[in-house]
């Protein structure tokens, strides 16, 4: 069986998840385990309560699966209740990611946040997602450039970018920060995928 830190680069690939995998995830337990541990971890309950609270209170977005009727159709709109009893939630990944940040004490799971596992795109990746990352690298060498806050010995600092940009966006677009908000794991890889490129050339 895979050790478990290995599976983590499979979850990944997936936009969404289900409650009962984000919690085994957060406790540190692939999912698979849970059934020998009597489906109950230390924290668990906690961690579950917390998590039903954000959906409930829109904090966190999610999908319905939905439910196939009679006629074939898939029926949508059920009460966030009854999805969960019937776990037919999954938890939007990105959604979630931003609730961790925006806890008030530090709690950044693996399955989230591990920096250095980053899915490696094969040939034939999207042309444009590549095209913003190289861009987004090159932004952050231009601001390292023009100040040493913004650099970490010989490269950006992409903790001290992703900062700064969320300062200038709390002034000017109050209330429409969200999507900034992952910048700093956007930056990281941006600048993992190009940073060699870059610093085969004289940067500063």
């Amino acid at each position: 069986m895979p050790h478990p830190n290995n599976c983590l680069r499979y979850w990944d690939l997936a936009d969404h998840i289900r409650i009962d995998d984000a919690i085994a995830l957060w406790c540190g337990v692939e999912p698979a385990e849970l059934a020998s541990l009597n489906f109950e971890t230390q924290c668990m309950s906690a961690k579950r309560a917390a998590l039903v609270t954000a959906l409930r209170t829109g904090r966190l977005e999610y999908e319905d699966l939905g439910i196939v009727t009679a006629r074939g159709q898939v029926f949508k709109g059920a009460p966030i209740d009854e999805l969960l009893e019937k776990d037919r939630l999954v938890i939007d990944k990105a959604s979630l990611r931003r609730w961790f940040e925006q806890l008030p004490f530090e709690d950044r799971p693996a399955f989230l946040f591990d920096e250095a596992r980053q899915p490696v795109l094969p040939d034939g990746s999207n042309v444009e997602e590549m095209n913003s990352q190289k861009a987004l690298a090159l932004m952050a060498v231009l601001l390292a450039r023009q100040s040493a806050k913004y650099r970490a010995g010989e490269r950006p600092n992409a903790d001290a970018i992703a900062k700064a940009v969320l300062e200038v966006a709390y002034e000017l677009m109050p209330n429409n920060e969200r999507g900034l908000l992952s910048l700093h794991k956007k930056l990281s890889t941006a600048l993992k995928q190009f940073g060699p490129e870059i610093r085969s050339h004289r940067v500063f």
